[in-house]
């Protein structure tokens, strides 16, 4: 989301490493190959669609002041 956002110059990412977990990976992208080839389905959205929609909907609920679901 960040590589996507126009504040990712002003944005500073810090990782606390002692709560990474071994397996922890920086982007995670499945591959629907195989799913696509037994079913015929074919995604209607890109990815990077989703995200900018995706992206676009949080920026909107803060500006609105909506309250967030905590656990």
């Amino acid at each position: 989301m960040l590589s996507i956002s126009t504040h990712k110059d002003v944005i500073k990412v810090e990782t606390e490493e002692s709560r990474l977990r071994p397996l922890d990976a920086d982007l995670q992208v499945p591959d629907t190959s195989k799913f696509m080839k037994h079913t015929g389905w074919k995604p209607q959205i890109s990815f990077e669609q989703t995200m900018q929609d995706l992206l676009g909907y949080w920026r909107e609920r803060v500006r609105s002041g909506k309250k967030f679901l905590t656990r």
